[in-house]
């Protein structure tokens, strides 16, 4: 049996962008995420849920694997509405993305995926990412993305659980559900410190991955779900922020997939040189010419 890993956390990053913005114009106070807005969030999660597995069972996304064959390999779309629903006390993010990585295999996707230690290198928002623990197929994984928007950045913390499921040798797919979020304040300093929970500034309360591996003749088939909730936008400038929420989502998806691509496709390379991979060293590379665009230092890791 093959053992995966997190792939499905790294979607957690698609989301953050996205209720950056909606927080954006009122930095300045707390936000609590209300029981309404949480009822309703865990309502329509179990019911993606619920969509995604009857997919998986029934052959997976048939429509999106054959738009994946005739165009560039990679699309992304709304996954509920326009892609932000609004709920009582909260709004609801819903994304899916998919790529292809042409000549890859599950096993290689799958190593690329618990390569923990190398997702700084591999998804530019993440500064860090620690494997706290694992019990068979489920994982318990620590990450620390940062996020810059409309003038405003933020840290967070997300650890969650990742629990594996394979249903034959070409099929892996993954439950990722956020255990807890907490925002850092002073990330990278002395003073560094959680904001105590539900008194933050209400970027991301709640965060659930779906994810799905396939492996065909042509290489392996990606689809991440991604499902979050934060809090609403500012009254009267709804207008203003969704239309560019929208367009931030779409591009944070397409960003975190071209970056599993790209590291996936390095360690094809170094399987065929016949050479000992660190399947994200091309991606790492490419990252350091790039720079750090956050310009924030490596934070601890430690665990709870």
């Amino acid at each position: 049996m093959r053992h995966g890993a997190d792939a499905a956390s790294t979607a957690l990053r698609c989301i953050f962008p996205i209720v950056l913005i909606a927080g954006a114009p009122a930095v300045a106070g707390a936000a609590e995420p209300q029981a309404d807005a949480v009822a309703a969030y865990d309502e329509y999660a179990e019911r993606a849920r619920q969509a995604f597995l009857a997919r998986v069972r029934g052959g997976g996304d048939v429509r999106t694997l054959a738009a994946l064959q005739r165009g560039r390999g990679l699309t992304v779309r709304p996954a509920g509405e326009d892609g932000i629903i609004g709920v009582s006390g909260g709004l609801v993010h819903h994304w899916v993305g998919a790529v292809l990585v042409r000549g890859a295999t599950l096993e290689q996707a799958l190593d690329v995926s618990r390569a923990y230690a190398d997702y700084p290198a591999m998804y530019e928002s993440v500064v860090a990412s620690t494997l706290l623990g694992r019990d068979g197929d489920t994982f318990r994984v620590r990450l620390r993305i940062r996020e810059g928007a409309a003038g405003v950045s933020a840290t967070l913390d997300i650890w969650s659980s990742v629990r594996y499921f394979y249903p034959d040798a070409s099929h892996a797919y993954a439950l990722s559900t956020s255990a807890e979020i907490r925002e850092v304040e002073d990330a990278g300093r002395p003073s560094e410190r959680h904001l105590p929970a539900g008194r933050d500034h209400g970027y991301l309360w709640r965060a659930s991955t779906l994810t799905s591996l396939v492996e065909r003749d042509d290489g392996v088939y990606a689809v991440m779900e991604t499902l979050g909730l934060s809090r609403r936008f500012p009254p009267l400038l709804g207008w203003l922020i969704e239309p560019i929420a929208r367009r931030l989502g779409r591009k944070s998806v397409e960003a975190t997939l071209e970056e599993f691509r790209a590291a996936v496709r390095a360690r094809v390379s170094a399987d065929a040189a016949g050479g000992t991979p660190s399947a994200v060293h091309a991606a790492a590379d490419r990252r350091g010419q790039r720079g750090n665009r956050s310009g924030s230092a490596p934070c601890s890791t430690a665990s709870r």
